[in-house]
């Protein structure tokens, strides 16, 4: 597959260009969660918010004590709390994401989950939460496309949960990298062309 030949549709990475400065955006890994006719919506994979689910979600009894890490999901919604999991049996009614992750579900049973598995890591391996998340309206996301912001490359089902404690660049490098020759030259283009 080379690069830029993977459809735009759910469950796509979006991989920022070298060329987007957008502070909101700049080496962002997107996961695009869900896309229609009125736009998209999607979460940033590779930005620490610096929040714990504690901090967020300390009003639900489960999570009082927790101290999960939450990633920013992007500019839109910083109000609100999403995540992604592989859990569907556990946690019921998310919103599946094609390629195996579901986003979102019942809060309550995400909290029981939580604390049923808290000293075992399996949170770490099926669990992501964020705060906010990145949005488009209607054609929005295809200009921007058009423009050469965004690559789409294949999703991946364990990117969500590999991304904590690393580097927003270094893994937004990792993903362009594994895209082939053109993915790694572009892993290390500098923003401006013309610096070369």
């Amino acid at each position: 597959m080379t690069l830029g030949s993977t459809p735009l549709a759910a469950g796509c990475l979006l991989v920022a260009s070298p060329t987007l400065l957008d502070p909101n955006f700049m080496h962002a890994v997107v996961l695009l969660c869900a896309m229609d006719e009125n736009g998209a919506m999607g979460v940033i994979l590779n930005d620490d918010s610096g929040f714990s689910s504690g901090d967020l979600l300390g009003g639900h009894a489960a999570f009082e004590d927790s101290d999960f890490p939450v990633g920013q999901g992007g500019p839109v919604g910083r109000d609100q709390v999403h995540f992604l999991h592989t859990l569907p049996e556990h946690i019921p009614g998310g919103r599946e994401v094609p390629g195996g992750l579901y986003l979102g579900g019942d809060i309550e049973r995400l909290g029981e989950w939580m604390e049923r598995n808290a000293d075992r890591g399996h949170e770490q391996r099926s669990l992501a939460l964020f705060v906010g998340y990145s949005g488009w309206s209607a054609g929005q996301l295809e200009a921007e496309m058009v423009e050469g912001s965004w690559l789409a490359v294949p999703g991946s089902v364990t990117l969500p949960f590999e991304c904590r404690g690393r580097s927003r660049e270094g893994v937004w490098r990792r993903v362009l990298g594994a895209q082939g020759q053109q993915g790694r030259y572009l892993s290390f283009a500098p923003p401006d062309p013309n610096w070369n």
